[in-house]
């Protein structure tokens, strides 16, 4: 992406523990859509990234960032909040504690979730007019028998994974953030050059993960 673009790409951290990256390839197209009354010009990219499970030395591509990232709002820039003299009333932080507190009722298994939110813009305006959901993912950890059959104790390794929990829940939790954003108050826009903007919260404070042990939530 050029650097004089307004917008950096929300990609999921994999762990170095994980995953070697060997190679990178891009490839983009910008677009129009019409959502909910705004035009948004948008990156249609999908970046592909090769990589090698240490474990099985299988080689895999694995596709990263595949939803669409707006580039322009109704014709202006969209701005990262880190990029403007004046962020918005509304935080990354403070709106992804607002949508678990709306959501928690549907989530009833104790762990470690993470809501894989990203690209959520808020207009010049101050409202919310875009977002992209890809699901809640919960941290289980994989255990691996490594040992021979002349190893005593057997050689075990755990790893600590995010998987995506099932698709019914995730269907349900579309809909109901969907609804959220929709009713979420109008905020104090970015300012830039003492004029309001449009600006993409920061993707990492939106999926940092968070718990809940017996019904309660903790950030």
């Amino acid at each position: 992406m050029p650097a004089t673009q307004n917008i950096h790409k929300g990609i999921a951290v994999i762990t170095v523990s994980l995953f070697l990256c060997t190679s990178f390839s891009v490839s983009a197209q910008v677009s129009t859509i019409n959502y909910k009354g705004n035009v948004l010009e948008v990156n249609n990219m999908a970046d592909t990234v090769e990589v090698l499970d240490p474990i099985t030395m299988e080689t895999l591509w694995e596709i990263r960032n595949p939803n669409p990232i707006p580039l322009k709002l109704n014709n202006m820039n969209i701005y990262a909040d880190n990029e403007v003299e004046q962020r918005p009333s509304v935080t990354a932080t403070t709106l992804r504690k607002y949508i678990i507190q709306q959501l928690s009722s549907q989530v009833k298994a104790d762990g470690e979730y993470r809501l894989m939110l990203d690209n959520i813009i808020i207009s010049d305006k101050g409202k919310i007019v875009y977002h992209n959901f890809n699901g809640l993912e919960k941290k289980v950890t994989i255990t691996t028998d490594r040992s021979t059959p002349d190893d005593k104790p057997a050689r075990v390794a755990q790893t600590d994974r995010w998987k995506e929990t099932d698709k019914k829940l995730n269907t349900t939790l579309s809909t109901q953030i969907e609804k959220v954003i929709d009713k979420a108050p109008v905020y104090k826009p970015a300012i830039v050059a003492r004029q309001p903007v449009p600006c993409q919260l920061d993707t990492k404070e939106l999926q940092k993960p968070f718990t809940i042990k017996k019904g309660v939530v903790q950030y």
